[in-house]
């Protein structure tokens, strides 16, 4: 069972610790995520699906990037972020990093910045390539929304993952059903996910084929959704933080 360093052990931290633990644990963490098996194969299947999609199925750059930015980011955000905590849980870790005088509230920060990283990787020089194919402005605004959506949806689903118990199963579910079902609603109920504003920065619109009244729906602006972006991100991460720092987390042996 883990706790809180006592507060006396912060008092001699000295001065840039803070800063330079943090980057420390999420280069730490990131380094990490990038030898496991499962992110080179994520990254294979990645690859390989984008040059099938663009030079055997002849898909055009537009809808590349709709499946970039609105398919794999959230999809690959759920795998990476969902089990942030339970991972060290699992190799037993946790207690380690837990009891560095750093605090819980900034390692839990690094550590879901760690598992966005991967994401961003993968997600966002694909953006922009596929995005040069339409136009520069077009690969920016691929690559930013990729970008913005990876430390959303992955600081999203960490917090997820510390409040239910199947964060995967249920990340699919509300991917499917809210995200992908009321993110066409338009008006206010489609602003209230993630993937109406991740459009907004893309400056992908709702198409006929995703839903009929799409000649109704307006993308928010680009401002306007990265700031509603950004703001999830810092929520999600400040919320997720103060729970890490209150739980008791029982590491067995």
């Amino acid at each position: 069972m883990t706790s809180e360093s006592p507060p006396a052990a912060r008092l001699d931290v000295p001065p840039g610790y803070l800063p330079r633990a943090v980057a420390f644990w999420t280069g730490f963490h990131f380094k990490r995520n990038l030898r496991k098996r499962s992110f080179k194969l994520w990254a294979a299947l990645f690859v390989v699906l984008l040059l099938l999609m663009r030079y055997a199925a002849n898909v055009g750059p537009d809808a590349m990037g709709r499946m970039i930015v609105l398919g794999a980011v959230p999809l690959l955000a759920l795998f990476f972020g969902a089990g942030s905590l339970r991972e060290e849980i699992e190799d037993q870790t946790l207690t380690y990093a837990f009891t560095r005088p750093v605090g819980r509230i900034w390692t839990y920060v690094a550590r879901v910045l760690a598992n966005g990283l991967p994401v961003a990787l993968l997600a966002v020089p694909a953006g922009l390539f596929i995005g040069f194919g339409i136009g520069e402005a077009t690969a920016m605004r691929y690559g930013f929304a990729a970008l913005l959506g990876a430390v959303a949806y992955g600081s999203f689903f960490a917090l997820v993952g510390q409040i239910v118990k199947w964060p995967a199963w249920f990340g699919l579910a509300w991917l499917i059903f809210w995200e992908g079902g009321v993110g066409t609603v338009p008006g206010f109920f489609g602003r209230l996910t993630l993937m109406s504003h991740v459009r907004g920065v893309a400056g992908l619109p709702v198409e006929s084929s995703e839903a009929p009244w799409s000649g109704l729906w307006e993308a928010p602006s680009l401002f306007t959704a990265a700031l509603a972006l950004s703001a999830v991100t810092a929520g999600a991460l400040w919320i997720g933080a103060i729970r890490a720092r209150k739980r008791e987390f029982v590491v067995t042996r």
